[in-house]
């Protein structure tokens, strides 16, 4: 993902100049280095924060690394993009909230899904009115295959590494924050997942404030390939965002019917990718505030969290209910 960000940044985003890389893989961030032409290289992160000529930096290392890795960009005057999760944990991010309040600098989430254009145009439509007023929005992720087991995070499983998406958009499609939220999940196909948090199919459902309601599933293993799609139920009308097939052609013969699929979401967010961090672009170099930001991430984690609670008591869960001793954001 942060190699993506790299090229992204270095030929595909306007306004922006790519001085320097930092991962821990020496001879990978040297072989990126090499590719985008980046004589900046470092294996300890540390070292590309400290430099005077990075004004912005875009952190995309695994979760448990954003406790220390945002206070110290923010400590250290830079402005930040940080990947999805915005932390481990709920708890963790109000303290790297109150950090990044303190120092004043631009933050943006890296929801990516909210740049797509088909998202993008959907809350567009729902803004004018296109469908009245939602009531129901229905989410399904699923992925092509799961992630190798060196990169699944224990420390915070499926709801929080890939549902959180799915929350995030429910709120924002919704324009309405979640009040309930009752989940389950389960091993199916991948004995890997069956540590006491983590699972390979989830669902969620989700009440909102104003009565609004939400349906979620998620896995990790498709059988066909990634499969991102979203509906819209509102008083009026229905929109319907995603797709399943790279290429609209599909070839129907006697019994059978064949057509590509989308491998996976680099592949099917390329775009959403590039447009996100082109917004953060433009914001540090106007002075304004990202669209999505820090307090979107820690209300999406509050979220994951109570699904994760409800899963595991099998009782519907106030996500409210911790956030309640947090900073406001």
């Amino acid at each position: 993902m942060g190699a993506e960000h790299a090229r992204n940044l270095s030929g595909g985003v306007r306004g922006a100049r790519l001085v320097a890389l930092a991962d821990p893989d020496e001879a990978r961030v040297r072989a990126l280095g090499d590719e985008l032409g980046v004589s900046g290289v470092h294996t300890d992160w540390r070292e590309l924060v400290e430099r005077d000529d990075v004004d912005a930096v875009v952190i995309a290392a695994p979760s448990p690394t954003r406790e220390e890795m945002v206070p110290a960009a923010a400590e250290a005057g830079k402005a930040i993009f940080c990947e999805k999760p915005a932390a481990v944990d709920a708890k963790t991010a109000r303290r790297v909230a109150r950090v990044v309040a303190e120092k004043g600098v631009p933050y943006q989430m890296g929801f990516m899904r909210r740049f797509d254009p088909s998202y993008a145009h959907a809350k567009k439509r729902i803004v004018e009115g296109a469908i009245g007023e939602p009531v129901l929005v229905r989410l399904s992720s699923r992925d092509d295959t799961p992630a190798p087991a060196q990169f699944v995070h224990r420390a915070t499983g499926m709801f929080v590494e890939s549902s959180i998406h799915d929350f995030d958009l429910a709120r924002w499609l919704m324009g309405d924050e979640v009040v309930r939220v009752y989940a389950q999940g389960g091993v199916f196909v991948y004995p890997q997942f069956s540590a006491p948090d983590d699972v390979d199919v989830v669902s969620a459902m989700l009440t909102f404030s104003r009565g609004g309601m939400a349906v979620h599933d998620n896995a990790r293993y498709s059988g066909y390939g990634y499969h991102i799609q979203t509906e819209v139920l509102g008083t009026e009308g229905v929109l319907q965002i995603g797709y399943v097939n790279r290429d609209a052609c599909v070839l129907l013969k006697r019994d059978r019917q064949a057509s590509d699929y989308v491998i996976d979401w680099i592949d099917r967010f390329r775009d959403a990718y590039r447009l996100e961090m082109q917004h953060f672009i433009d914001c540090v170099r106007h002075g304004t505030e990202p669209a999505v930001g820090l307090a979107d991430g820690l209300r999406a984690l509050e979220i994951a969290e109570a699904a994760l609670a409800s899963m595991k008591t099998g009782l519907p869960v106030d996500p409210r209910h911790e956030a309640k001793a947090g900073v406001d954001l």
